[in-house]
């Protein structure tokens, strides 16, 4: 393939010229390339071409114009994306964020206060629709008005998880979801790996939430380390199963270690946004005991009914009040060891 773009000016070129340029263009290749350009072959490919854009799938040809600029930069950057939706403008800092399937509540707390210190204006984010961390990233980023993008690991015709179909339809009305595969192509084992390699192609930076010792989202740091972009891990105790792989990148130099918002926005060189005040005046709430909780639980963090009534100007009883009220609207979550913590 390398050698074919090397005579065109972008790779939707190739598919307008004659079996004989192309097999000239191979040199000593072209006897093993000779299957691909028959006419038959090449006749099925303009018509599935087609069949997409008439779908509203465009195809991103790399070199173009519309190709994604830090796509163009890896060494195996795909020939063709697909994108479906609204391909978001390139005048924003791209941030990919990934992790374990099986996320922990510190990790959507560790979301929830990077995004509302993000500014919508000066950043993308990016993740791979997958369940846990990624789908959460994509919906608080959604709640809060980035553009999102979606990277998949198999054709548009099929949705993985199927019952993340409505998340990746919303996606799409602002953002797009990209893949390498073309209609009919499954999501195999390999082409989640493929797909990590676009995600984190993609970005300018790549946050690991939480990750055990395998998986996916070290796959994807792994590429982002490859590929010499700044990449950030979130830490975590050493008896917590799913930030193993999150310390281990730290501890292997691979990863800078994540210490809030404001490691991001300077690398990212953003300016910062605080939304927590805002986040609690688009809260209806029944009393102000329920609203004055709700703040300092945003602000401060997880923490215990004793440290509450020291902090929080409320007496006694409104305060367990409160804390019933907001637990049972599953605005705040009560923990076995007696804590409380926004969700």
């Amino acid at each position: 393939m390398a050698k074919l773009l090397a005579h065109v000016e972008t790779p939707a070129e190739l598919m307008h010229l004659k079996a004989g340029q192309l097999l000239e263009m191979l040199g000593k290749a072209a006897k093993q390339a000779e299957p691909f350009f028959g006419a038959d072959w090449r006749a099925k490919r303009l018509a599935e071409r087609e069949k997409l854009e008439l779908s509203g799938v465009k195809l991103l040809y790399k070199g173009a114009i519309d190709y994604p600029p830090n796509l163009m930069h890896i060494p195996d950057a795909p020939v063709v994306l697909y994108a479906f939706g609204q391909p978001p403008l390139f005048n924003k800092k791209y941030l990919s964020i990934v992790g374990t399937r099986a996320m922990t509540v510190y990790a959507k707390k560790i979301l929830q206060e990077l995004l509302a210190n993000l500014d919508v204006d000066q950043v993308t984010i990016v993740s791979g629709l997958a369940k846990g961390v990624d789908a959460c990233a994509q919906s608080l980023a959604l709640e809060m008005g980035f553009d999102v993008i979606s990277v998949v690991a198999h054709g548009f015709d099929r949705t993985y998880p199927r019952d993340h179909l409505s998340l990746r339809r919303k996606i799409e009305k602002r953002g797009c979801t990209y893949s390498e595969f073309f209609n009919g192509v499954k999501p195999l084992a390999g082409h989640f790996v493929a797909r990590n390699r676009i995600i984190a192609g993609l970005s300018d930076a790549t946050l690991i939430v939480e990750s055990a010792q395998s998986g996916g989202s070290l796959t994807t740091a792994h590429f982002a380390f490859g590929y010499e972009r700044s990449l950030f891990a979130v830490p975590g105790r050493l008896t917590d199963r799913f930030s193993l792989g999150c310390n281990r990148l730290i501890g292997e130099l691979k990863a800078q270690l994540y210490a809030g918002p404001e490691t991001l926005i300077e690398a990212l060189q953003l300016r910062r946004v605080d939304r927590q005040k805002s986040a609690v005046e688009k809260r209806q709430f029944k009393a102000e005991a329920d609203k004055t909780l709700f703040a300092y639980l945003l602000k401060n963090g997880r923490a215990y009914p004793s440290q509450l009534l020291r902090h929080v100007d409320l007496e006694k009883q409104q305060l367990y009040a409160a804390l019933l009220t907001l637990t049972l609207e599953g605005a705040i979550v009560h923990h076995n060891d007696n804590s409380y913590e926004v969700l």
